[in-house]
């Protein structure tokens, strides 16, 4: 990739699925991406996908059906137990008692799907931090938290 290549559209992909997403390459293919915008929960988040030309695979949606269509589990079985965990120096202000009021979907990435596993986050904006915070996890296991803003 050239430095003016910036400046070039990005290829455009419309899946069954994901909608209308733009197509981002690099000479190594293992880094290609998929990112656009979708719903996830009744909210219009972005998405971000590794994948080859071919488009996300059969699996990346499969997996993304079932976040959503499971989410309210993983939320509280998962999600809220790590960020009480990572947060519990700040947990007054973190604004997880009322967590789905103050937390907003940002977006959510996943990564290449091997033997039915992933690396994958998701990312909330989060009000009473005025930060985006993003949990990177392993298969269904959050590894890390970022905050940034």
């Amino acid at each position: 990739m050239g430095i003016f290549d910036i400046f070039k559209k990005k290829p455009k992909f419309v899946d069954d699925l994901f909608g209308e997403m733009g197509y981002t390459k690099f000479k190594d293919s293992s880094k290609n991406f998929y990112d656009g915008e979708v719903h996830f929960q009744g909210k219009l988040i972005a998405i971000n996908l590794d994948a080859d030309e071919n488009g996300p695979t059969d699996e990346q949606k499969d997996f993304f059906r079932k976040l959503d269509k499971e989410y309210d589990k993983i939320k509280e079985s998962i999600i809220l137990p790590f960020l009480k965990k990572e947060l519990e120096d700040n947990i007054e202000d973190a604004g997880l008692n009322d967590f789905d009021n103050e937390f907003d979907f940002d977006g959510i990435s996943i990564g290449r799907i091997k033997n039915d596993k992933t690396e994958w986050s998701i990312t909330y904006d989060s009000k009473p931090m005025r930060h985006n915070v993003s949990i990177d996890f392993e298969g269904m296991k959050p590894k890390y938290m970022t905050v940034d803003g």
